[in-house]
């Protein structure tokens, strides 16, 4: 009866021990150093995919991991130096002021920075790896590898006859988290430079459908850039907690990208986390040193008026001057050192560094599970391009093959071609197995004007009479 009572309670602890985090497993009084390096260190904003890409045909040139990237704020070698593990690489744009087509060459424009990720995740494949879910993040993290999570920052090609596909495509493509608008105001939404009593300042009933599609499929809401009315609108919508990927709070350094005391309340009623973000001008005052010690003011802040289960870090490292002692993500050990000089428990260091920031990922993630349509046709869809092939024709025919189960049998479907969130019929030959789409107009290419668009998105669907849908989605280029 002993050794039965002494076998449960030695199953029970090794249970426990499973359940805990690794980071959290630590023995303790271990030094600062050694306390960040062993932390899930998270950092949910920067903008490097743009040094990536060749500033006019936006194809991917320079490898994170090559001595191209040594002058990057973030690159591989840095992020292992500061043992920075998972990061959420944002596809900036604002509207294509350089376009006569907006919408496209925005749409181009973040394709081709999520197609510029997914490129360097696959040249460094030893060491980095592109992640869409929590169990991947997971499986990164085991296998010691970099783990990059795709995101939007400012959904400027989202419009009300597109949208709603659109954002289905981006989620085929890994994006976990997006922020609907930059500084300036779209079909969606307002940024921080629209004055809060401005007509239409705030989240529109486009912005507010896609938010509510967001929620259902398992994308963060980013609040970042926000104006105060966009803000509060979109907190009155969402059904799961929020993130801020990088923003300050007014509390220390009152500035327009900064967060006040009453958004602040609105992200812990959330359940959300605000990232602090290391720009300098939103760290320190004009006239101020901005450095880490600063920095960790913000940070400090958000503890002592909301609580530490709502900050974490969002550097935006490659778009923004950093703090003093801070110029790369190679210093970020700094953050930890002065987190434990200040006081501040192991728990709570992993919080801040990371833990915050994937507990919204889980619960968004959890969200989604409970009301996202089921996947999985008793079919194969298997496009004919390659993620960032070259098409030189305007007007492609498209195809996929459609494989069913055992090889030969091919359930009955519904078929769709998606292309840039647009819907169109595609031709299905059930003996070739063959789904294929002409284009019936001319796809923006690259010509010989700037403003000609290039990056597209084709997503191949199936869906059978259950309801239940098999696709797969596809970046391509049109010269």
């Amino acid at each position: 009866m002993k050794h039965n009572k002494r076998s449960r309670t030695l199953l029970v602890l090794l249970m426990l021990s499973l359940a805990i985090p690794a980071a959290w497993a630590l023995p303790a009084n271990l030094s600062a150093e050694e306390m960040h390096m062993n932390a899930i260190v998270v950092d949910t904003h920067n903008d490097t995919m743009m040094k990536v890409v060749d500033e006019t045909s936006w194809f991917p040139v320079i490898d994170l991991g090559s001595p191209a990237a040594a002058e990057f704020q973030l690159n591989l070698v840095k992020a292992r130096e500061g043992g920075l593990k998972v990061a959420f690489y944002a596809a900036y744009t604002d509207y294509r002021t350089d376009a006569v087509f907006t919408t496209a060459r925005t749409n181009s424009r973040s394709l081709a920075l999520i197609n510029a990720l997914h490129w360097t995740a696959a040249q460094n494949s030893d060491t980095m790896m592109a992640a869409s879910s929590l169990r991947e993040i997971k499986q990164g993290l085991k296998a010691d590898r970099h783990v990059a999570v795709a995101s939007l920052e400012g959904m400027y090609q989202f419009v009300e006859s597109n949208a709603m596909e659109l954002l289905h495509q981006y989620y085929d493509l890994g994006v976990r988290m997006a922020g609907i608008v930059w500084n300036t105001p779209n079909s969606l939404g307002a940024g921080n430079h629209v004055a809060n009593d401005a007509p239409d300042a705030g989240l529109t009933e486009l912005g507010k459908k896609v938010i509510r599609e967001m929620n259902r499929l398992g994308i963060i809401v980013d609040m970042s850039h926000m104006n105060e009315k966009t803000f509060f609108d979109t907190m009155a919508v969402v059904q799961a907690p929020v993130i801020a990927s990088h923003s300050g709070v007014d509390g220390v350094r009152p500035h327009e990208r900064n967060l006040s005391d009453a958004q602040l309340l609105a992200l812990k009623e959330n359940g959300g986390v605000v990232q602090i973000n290391f720009w300098a001008t939103t760290v320190a005052d004009i006239g101020q040193v901005a450095d880490i010690a600063k920095l960790v003011d913000h940070i400090d802040y958000v503890v002592q008026f909301i609580g530490v289960d709502h900050v974490g870090l969002g550097s935006d490292f490659d778009g923004a001057p950093m703090p003093v002692d801070l110029p790369n993500a190679a210093f970020l050990p700094g953050i930890t050192a002065e987190l434990v000089n200040r006081g501040y428990s192991q728990e709570d260091n992993e919080k801040i560094l990371g833990g915050n920031s994937l507990r919204v990922f889980r619960e968004v993630e959890a969200h989604a599970q409970k009301v996202t349509s089921p996947r999985g046709l008793g079919i194969t869809i298997l496009p004919d391009l390659q993620p960032g092939e070259i098409i030189q024709d305007k007007k492609p025919l498209l195809t996929a093959s459609v494989i069913g189960h055992g090889g030969h049998f091919i359930e009955t479907a519904d078929y769709r071609v998606i292309v840039d969130g647009m819907v169109y019929e595609p031709e299905f030959d059930g003996t070739a197995g063959v789904l294929a789409l002409q284009m019936p107009t001319e796809l923006l290419g690259r010509g010989k004007a700037e403003e000609s668009g290039n990056f597209h998105v084709v997503t191949f669907e199936g869906v059978n009479t259950h309801g239940i849908i098999s696709r797969e989605t596809v970046i391509f280029y049109v010269w």
